[in-house]
This record gives C-alpha cells, structure tokens and sequence, in this order.
C-alpha cells in the first residue's frame, strides 16, 4: 500500500504543459488538474509559447487543443511537439468532434482524443492516470530486464574465470 502511495505520489510530479486559446478553459482545466494533485502543470495560450516550452524543457505530458484562432492548429504543435520530445504523451481536448480531425491526431502520435464537455475533466484524470501507470510498468520491466543481463554477465564472467583456472599449472 505504501508503494502505491509513493508511486501516486511520483506521479504527479509528471511535468504537464497544457495548450489552449480558450483563456477561461485553459485556467479550468490547470486548476482542476493542480487539485487533482498535479504539481507541474505549466499553461499556454499559443503555439509558439508551448513550442518554446518545449525547446527548453521537454514535458512528460501535453495536452492540446486543437482549434487554436491562428494560423497553427494543435495537430501543428503535435508534430513540433513529436520531433522534439519524441517521448511526451500528447492528448488532445478539444470541442472538434470532427472525426478526420481525431484520425489525423492520433496517426500523428497522439495518445487520445477528448471532445470537451462534462466529462472530459474526468476523462483527462482517467488518462493521466493510464499514462502514468504505464510508465511506471515500463520502468519496472527495464530495471528487472537490466537485472537479468547483469546475471547472465556475472555467470559467463565467472564460467570465463573457471574455464582460465582449470587451465593454469598446477605446481
């Protein structure tokens, strides 16, 4: 129980940038994911303040909008997003229920795809959670795999080390 305790807590120390041009949306959804126990969360209102952002510190978690009132949309800021920190996990929320627009998100890496409405809060926690979860799996199965090749390295040291004594003269 403890572990998990640690491990929520860790969790939330996940550095989230969150895009949006929606100046009220974007503090509603920051202060919902500050008093969900979210610690990191950095908010932006344009591409290019989230992509310089990036440049300088790249986040574990975006979360985007897609309808951005200028020239770039989200999917723009994804593929930015994509090539400089290839290991973010990049969710849109947005209120485009437009199928090619969520296709075209997720075959550009994107993790999910949340249409803005009452449940999308919840959706978001739900899918932070998953990411994290994940992540945490993935870190535990390279310290185990790590593990294993530091023994199988140990036994064929050691076989090596045998195989040169049963060799030396006996005197």
């Amino acid at each position: 129980m403890k572990s998990d305790s640690l491990a929520n807590r860790a969790d939330k120390d996940n550095l989230i940038y969150f895009l949006d041009d929606d100046l009220i949306y974007l503090k509603v959804v920051s202060h919902d994911l500050q008093k969900q126990g979210y610690r990191n969360v950095r908010s932006f209102s344009t591409a290019k303040d989230i992509i310089e952002a990036v440049k300088e510190k790249q986040p574990d978690i975006t979360l985007l909008d897609y309808h951005l009132g200028g020239k770039k949309t989200g999917l723009d800021v994804l593929k930015k997003v994509k090539e400089i920190s290839p290991e973010s996990a990049n969710i849109f929320l947005t209120a485009s229920d437009d199928i090619n627009v969520a296709i075209a998100t997720m075959k550009n890496g994107a993790y999910d795809y949340v249409i803005k409405g009452d449940t999308a809060l919840i959706r978001i926690n739900h899918l932070l959670g998953n990411i994290c979860s994940h992540r945490r799996a993935e870190k535990k199965n390279q310290a185990v795999l790590w593990y294993k090749v530091s023994i199988v390295f140990l036994i064929i040291v050691f076989a090596v080390l045998l195989t040169y004594i049963s060799y030396l003269p006996v005197e």
